[in-house]
């Protein structure tokens, strides 16, 4: 199992901090999230910021989840900013496409979101080109809800989806995540757990213990 941490919940007055306490723990993944003030009615850590927290830490790997109503304004700005993995909502554009192949000609890896509204079949056209499905297990745009259950089934089937046709593409699965709904989510086929405050933000034992603590849970040690 794969961790990366939202620095959407991060201490935004200590984000630095954050990020080096992230990265005594030996993960060197962060989730970033860009949101437009359109597409989800909330905005998130502009581009400026993320080119820094790319130059101050070359060592981490950004994956980007981008909440805009046009993601291709953004595709060449990410890449310059220092951005790994860019993933989009197929309902942003009329051209998921086009979109795609922009990102990966700019060497970045392309990821699908899924909302939880939205069924797994809307990317059959598509799965076979992409590197990851970000699925959404809360609404996207505000950090704090509840997971919702249905989202054990999308994981499943794209599991089966991915095993049955051979495919190499990861799943990602973002919202609510507490422990014991990673372990059971690295269960049924989840790549990536993206970790917000039920996992290891705002936790009173600080980020590196709450993340022990979690990891203990997910991979069976307790």
């Amino acid at each position: 199992m794969k961790y990366t941490p939202s620095i959407a919940c991060a201490n935004q007055l200590n984000l630095e901090k954050d990020i080096e306490e992230i990265i005594s723990t030996d993960i060197r993944n962060l989730h970033v999230d860009i949101m437009d003030g359109h597409y989800v009615p909330n905005l998130c850590l502009s581009l400026d910021t993320i080119k820094q927290i790319s130059q101050r830490f070359p060592s981490m790997k950004l994956d980007t989840h981008i909440m805009v109503t046009n993601p291709d304004d953004y595709i060449d700005r990410l890449q310059q900013c220092g951005i790994e993995s860019l993933a989009f909502h197929v309902n942003a554009t009329n051209f998921s496409y086009r979109t795609i192949q922009k990102i990966k000609k700019l060497s970045m890896r392309a990821g699908i979101v899924l909302n939880p509204s939205e069924p797994v079949s809307i990317l059959s056209e598509i799965i076979d080109e992409i590197d990851y499905v970000l699925v959404m297990s809360i609404e996207p745009g505000f950090a704090g809800q509840k997971f919702i259950e249905k989202t054990y089934e999308k994981i499943k089937e794209l599991a089966k989806i991915k095993q049955d046709r051979q495919l190499a593409f990861e799943i990602f699965v973002d919202g609510g995540i507490s422990p014991h709904i990673g372990k059971l989510l690295k269960e049924i086929g989840a790549d990536y757990l993206i970790l917000g405050y039920p996992a290891i933000f705002d936790q009173p034992d600080g980020i590196q213990s709450s993340f022990k603590r979690f990891k203990d849970i997910v991979e069976g040690d307790k």
